[in-house]
């Protein structure tokens, strides 16, 4: 029989853990939304970056994200420019997958909902791209961001994609974990 003085004890655990829960799940949904490029810049300057873009953040289950990104290169305005990624919650962290996110980064501020990429680049210069993304609730009206958000929408559901690589439940996220900027550090 329990008695009386282990129960307090006991809510206080089913409480804490509710709460550990609860706020290791939080960064999965503040992300979720969509995101407008504000700027993209690169070391040394070139044109190596984007003259528009946005990224879409869907959750999938209480786990996963897609992220998906549509875009224009600066230089060549007509050429493909999209990606998808996914991303996993963990009791660290949450992480992007580790196919094809080695040269990446991702930084998210939650205070002022702004999503930052910076990407290594494989040219001699050892270029670096820092993108800034900050968000929007306008619909997304561009008729060549529009075409590439469906490809890329389209290409991370395919059936092809997930007989080779498998579902996105099964793949790695160990490597690249999303950065999200501490409030707390500048609070009074």
């Amino acid at each position: 029989m329990t008695s009386f003085s282990k129960i307090p004890g006991a809510l206080a655990a089913a409480a804490f853990t509710f709460c550990a829960g609860a706020s290791a799940q939080a960064p999965l949904t503040k992300l979720v939304g969509d995101y407008n490029l504000a700027s993209s810049a690169t070391v040394p300057a070139s044109t190596w970056g984007y003259s528009k873009g946005r990224i879409s953040v869907k959750q999938l289950d209480d786990q996963h994200l897609m992220i998906v990104l549509s875009c224009e290169w600066k230089r060549e305005p007509k050429a493909v420019c999209g990606d998808y990624f996914y991303a996993q919650q963990r009791d660290d962290g949450l992480y992007l997958q580790d196919m094809n996110t080695f040269a990446m980064r991702l930084y998210f501020d939650p205070a002022s909902r702004k999503l930052t990429i910076i990407s290594r680049g494989a040219d001699a210069k050892q270029s670096v791209r820092h993108d800034v993304f900050a968000a929007t609730t306008a619909p997304l009206t561009d008729p060549a961001l529009v075409r590439r958000m469906k490809r890329e929408v389209s290409n991370a559901d395919s059936k092809e994609n997930r007989r080779v690589f498998g579902p996105y439940t099964k793949w790695a996220y160990q490597e690249n974990r999303i950065e999200f900027q501490r409030q707390d550090l500048t609070a009074p």
